[in-house]
């Protein structure tokens, strides 16, 4: 969560990248709602927001039972603000102005420890995917992905049943803005096809909209419409 544009769309771009399928949210408003639609396996939050104080927001996210990893942003350093974001629940703290190589390396380190949950492997049909060590399997083998797949692949594991329209896929894994001519997401599902056959899954097209991705039914054809 960023309230800058500047830095938020540029963090999204990083992380876009990197490989990591990200939404920005400039409010405390946008961030309950993004987090009561989908699963994170990372928070990043800053603590100065327009419509509240990013450490209430994260006392209230660690309320409610999630233990994903939460990595605070702020420009006001001190000691004192350390250790009340530490105590509301943060896994790591970096200070404003940082560098990017480093803000992807403390994400890459959270992302290791996993903040608690049980397996950090995303599962689904046939497919495992781990985010942290960027490694995807079907079937027991593995599989080869760009780095747009993955975060796409990434996407759609995360809400698995749910449709995703083109729209909200842009947004996410290519931060563009839509203009409804792009193929680009039709090219890169086509391509998942493909790398997961044998997985029991299939991105399942949804006209006029997005797609969905969801287990096969049995002796359907799982990679296909």
């Amino acid at each position: 969560m960023e309230d800058d544009p500047s830095l938020g769309g540029f963090l999204l771009k990083a992380l876009g990248e990197a490989g990591h399928a990200a939404d920005r949210a400039g409010t405390l408003a946008e961030g309950r709602r993004l987090l009561a639609e989908r699963t994170y396996d990372l928070l990043s939050l800053d603590l100065v927001l327009p419509d509240g104080s990013g450490l209430d927001f994260l006392a209230e996210v660690r309320g409610s039972g999630r233990s994903l990893p939460v990595l605070v942003l702020s420009s006001r350093a001190t000691t004192p603000e350390r250790v009340a974001g530490l105590d509301r629940g943060a896994d790591d703290f970096l200070a404003k102005p940082f560098s990017l190589d480093e803000y992807l390396s403390r994400i890459r380190a959270l992302l290791r420890r996993g903040g608690g949950r049980p397996d950090p492997v995303l599962r689904l049909g046939a497919v495992e995917c781990d985010e942290a060590a960027r490694r995807v399997s079907c079937a027991g083998r593995p599989v080869e992905l760009t780095p747009k797949e993955f975060a796409l692949l990434l996407l759609f594991l995360r809400s698995p049943g749910a449709v995703l329209s083109r729209t909200q896929v842009v947004n996410s894994v290519w931060q563009w803005t839509f203009d409804g001519y792009s193929n680009v997401v039709d090219v890169h599902v086509s391509s998942l096809r493909r790398k997961l056959q044998g997985s029991g899954l299939r991105f399942r097209s949804v006209p006029r909209v997005g797609y969905v991705l969801e287990e096969a039914a049995p002796g359907a054809a799982a990679e296909g419409e």
